[in-house]
């Protein structure tokens, strides 16, 4: 049984870095989309708006008297949140990388094999 040759440095496939890009697009789109929900007070009405997956990141509040306009509160970062959004996103890239690649060098191995090289 032969084996292929390993590679002298780091190189992925082009459908490896393709899929990688929808991942990608997939983190990004889930960590910018708006996650609302309202709550009704005796005094008014928060408006709650969260932002990061899959710890929220980016909280803001607006709180709405009643009878009065809404006045928005300042987005507060929180830092260890962040980090593990950051995380999840590397742990997502790296299973899919890892993968695919798997995958690609299964295929590469069992065509050696059958070509008989």
């Amino acid at each position: 049984m032969s084996t292929l040759p390993r590679r002298g440095r780091f190189q992925i496939h082009l459908s490896t870095a393709i899929v990688l890009m929808f991942a990608a697009g997939g983190i990004i789109w889930a960590n910018t989309r708006e996650q609302t929900s309202d709550i009704e007070g005796l005094d008014g009405l928060w408006h709650v708006s969260d932002y990061g997956w899959p710890a929220p990141m980016l909280h803001s509040k607006t709180f709405t008297p009643l009878g009065t306009p809404a006045r928005p509160n300042k987005f507060s970062p929180i830092y260890l949140l962040m980090f593990c959004d950051f995380a999840a996103a590397l742990a997502i890239l790296f299973v899919v990388w890892f993968l695919c690649e798997r995958l690609m060098y299964r295929r590469g191995a069992r065509n050696v094999d059958l070509n008989g090289w």
